[in-house]
């Protein structure tokens, strides 16, 4: 096995999604303990005319405004699952995250959709880990309805649930406890802040409070790889960015499981 620490990769070759221009890239998540690539994240991207690439958050509002944003999302859900079933036969147990919007949250055939393509691609459902932003999740838990009914019924599946970007929204120790999420993610800036005043000691009560809840803790927006032995010493399980690899293809990322 390849230790992250020292294959950081710029993409090349991404896979289509499906539609015109849009292309997926998958950004490799590492274990901290074992320093080995153990999964990746979807990410969406749109190339213009020249080459140019745009990351998602500057073309999905202009996609959602269409109506268009649940079918893009089921396409590269879709996509994400196959790639992570091909790359069982390199290395058994790599998962794969997916980006879930409130929008895509929100759709009623959601939970059917997931079931269908995980059972279409004999994807482990423990496999496939889809990311909602904590802004999300915790109104999801704190008001009911329908947005936590799904996350339930993910869970119920045997699909795991991340809370994206925790540290810079609401107060994780409110909304946590009443939604079956398996990992938290801590966000980047949290991590970047790891030299002001209680930057560690942040980051250390995060990543117990995933522990105490039986969630695994991963480090956002990892750019130096000084840092990962550190963010493992504060209780850190996971770790994604620079420092474990930039997003690249699905050929890469399979040679780097």
């Amino acid at each position: 096995m390849r230790s992250f620490s020292s294959s950081a990769v710029v993409g090349r070759g991404p896979a289509r999604a499906g539609a015109a221009g849009l292309e997926i890239h998958y950004e490799p998540m590492g274990d901290l303990a074992s320093g080995e690539v153990v999964g990746a994240e979807a990410l969406l991207r749109r190339r213009l005319p020249g080459g140019v690439v745009q990351i998602a958050a500057r073309f999905l509002p202009e996609a959602e405004a269409a109506g268009l944003l649940v079918g893009i999302g089921r396409r590269v859900l879709d996509r994400a699952c196959e790639q992570a079933a091909g790359w069982q036969s390199t290395r058994r147990g790599a998962s794969v995250t997916v980006n879930l919007s409130a929008t895509e949250l929100a759709d009623p055939g959601l939970t059917g959709w997931v079931e269908a393509v995980i059972t279409r691609h004999a994807l482990r459902p423990e496999l496939l880990i889809l990311d909602v932003p904590e802004v999300v999740v915790a109104r999801a838990a704190l008001d009911g309805g329908p947005h936590l009914q799904h996350l339930r019924e993910l869970a119920g599946l045997g699909v795991r649930i991340a809370v994206d970007d925790v540290g810079t929204g609401p107060a994780a120790p409110t909304y946590l406890p009443l939604v079956p999420a398996s990992l938290l993610k801590i966000d980047g800036r949290v991590v970047r802040g790891l030299e002001r005043p209680h930057g560690p000691q942040v980051v250390l009560a995060l990543a117990a409070l995933a522990h105490d809840l039986g969630l695994l803790a991963l480090a956002e927006g990892v750019e130096h790889e000084e840092l990962l032995p550190r963010l493992r010493g504060l209780g850190c399980d996971l770790a994604q960015g620079y420092a474990v690899g930039r997003a690249t293809s699905p050929g890469q990322i399979a040679r780097l499981l």
